[in-house]
Formats: structure tokens, C-alpha cells, sequence
């Protein structure tokens, strides 16, 4: 794919599956470069194309990517691909479902979604409407409906709307019925 100058002329999504999943579960990421090493939120760590679509990461000149650190608080977690070929494929659509569940109600949530945005995304507001909630099929369709809704679809990718609806409310589904 070759990208123009002009911000907008470049439709591509981020390709990788590993993001989603460190952001669903609160991950921090260590840098290691000159100065030595720091440590941030993994979700900070992709940058939004915007006007210099050539800067991907929060990462300067010289520095790595050199660990993770993961709380582990999440008992349910969940990553669901929808993809074209059963190969290593790109996700057509994905989720990364991290949740806390106690007696049924959704204590805590994190969404994580792929395949749909240039940048792993996180979808606070569907993350929202889970907590506190008894989960059901009703509240699933209407997180999965949330984490879309500011969704901007193009002529060719509009299809992932639903195909990623149906991936969030899958994944929750998972989370929700896993043994701990």
C-alpha cells in the first residue's frame, strides 16, 4: 500500500494481534535508550497518524522496547480474531476482552479492539457500560455497539462495523462463561 502526503489519503489498519491483548490487561511498556530506561502505559505507546503518519510509536530515535510488566488482575481474558483465511492473517476485526466478575456483575472491563483502526484501539465508553452491570446478551450487543459508535467506515471497510460488533459481543460472551 503507498500512502500519499496529504493525512487522509492513507487508509491502513494496524496489523498486529500482541497490542490489543497488553492493553486489555493494563500493560506498561519499558524503553531503554540513552537516558536510560522509563516505563509507560502500553496504550500510550502507539501515536495516531494524524499529519505525520511516518511516526507509528511514542518512541524516540535510539530507544527500544526492552519489557512489559502486566498486573495480574485480570481473571477473564479473552482474544478473538475474525480474519479471511485460517493462515497468519491480518485481523479482519479482533477484541481483547480483560474482565473482573464477581457474582455475575462486571466489577472492572478493559476492550481492546484490532483490525479496524491505525492504531490498537481502546473503547472506554463500551469498557463503561459494562461496569457495575450484570452481564447478559442485551448488555453484550449494547457494549459491542459502543465500542463502534465512533466508528468512521470508508466505501470498502464499512462491512467491520458489524463483523467487529459481532467480534466484541463473541469475546465478551467468552470471558464471561470462562472458568477462573
Amino acid at each position: 500500500m503507498q500512502c500519499s502526503a496529504r493525512p487522509t489519503s492513507c487508509i491502513a489498519t494496524y496489523p498486529g494481534d500482541f497490542a490489543q491483548a497488553l492493553i486489555a490487561l493494563d500493560a506498561a511498556v519499558e524503553i531503554t535508550g540513552e537516558s536510560g530506561t522509563k516505563s509507560m502505559p502500553f496504550a500510550q505507546l502507539h501515536k495516531s497518524p494524524g499529519r505525520s503518519p511516518q511516526i507509528e510509536t511514542a518512541l524516540a530515535p535510539g530507544e527500544l522496547i526492552s519489557g512489559f510488566t502486566i498486573e495480574g488482575r485480570w481473571p477473564r481474558s479473552v482474544y478473538l480474531k475474525a480474519r479471511d483465511r485460517q493462515s497468519y492473517e491480518f485481523a479482519l476485526a479482533s477484541a481483547a476482552i480483560a474482565l473482573d466478575v464477581q457474582d455475575g456483575t462486571v466489577r472492572d472491563a478493559r476492550i481492546a479492539l484490532g483490525g479496524v483502526a491505525t492504531m490498537p484501539w481502546r473503547a472506554r465508553e463500551a469498557e463503561a457500560l459494562l461496569k457495575g452491570q450484570k452481564y447478559d446478551e442485551a448488555l453484550a450487543r449494547r457494549v459491542a455497539e459502543a465500542a463502534f459508535a465512533g466508528a468512521n467506515p470508508k466505501k470498502h471497510n464499512a462491512f467491520k462495523i458489524d463483523l467487529g460488533q459481532r467480534v466484541v459481543a463473541r469475546a465478551l460472551q467468552q470471558a464471561v462463561t470462562m472458568e477462573v
